[in-house]
């Protein structure tokens, strides 16, 4: 029996990865002993690897964003902000 530190030790992932795998519900739940604490057999290690396997078989593809220019970014800061002050002062009299 190994707890979720020395399985992620094991597999080379953080514990945090492997409870949000267990989170989003993209692995079952372990059993836990009586203090509530993940109690992780050789299955469950076995299991978890096979969907590491199969989780990062497929490459993934990576997008990148066009770096922008100081001008081209300042343009669009500047417009961002316009159309934000347009509808900042709903009420009638208030920023006139």
């Amino acid at each position: 029996m190994y707890t979720t530190v020395e399985v992620a030790k094991r597999l080379s992932v953080c514990k945090s990865t492997l409870l949000r795998w267990i989170q989003e519900g993209l692995m079952p739940d372990v059993e836990r002993d009586w203090r509530g604490w993940r109690v992780w057999r050789s299955r469950d290690i076995e299991r978890v690897k096979a969907f590491q396997k199969a989780y990062h078989s497929k490459p993934i593809r990576r997008v990148r964003r066009a770096t922008l220019s100081r001008a081209d970014y300042a343009k669009a800061a500047a417009q961002s902000m316009a159309s934000f002050a347009k509808g900042y002062f709903l009420r009638p009299g208030v920023g006139m």
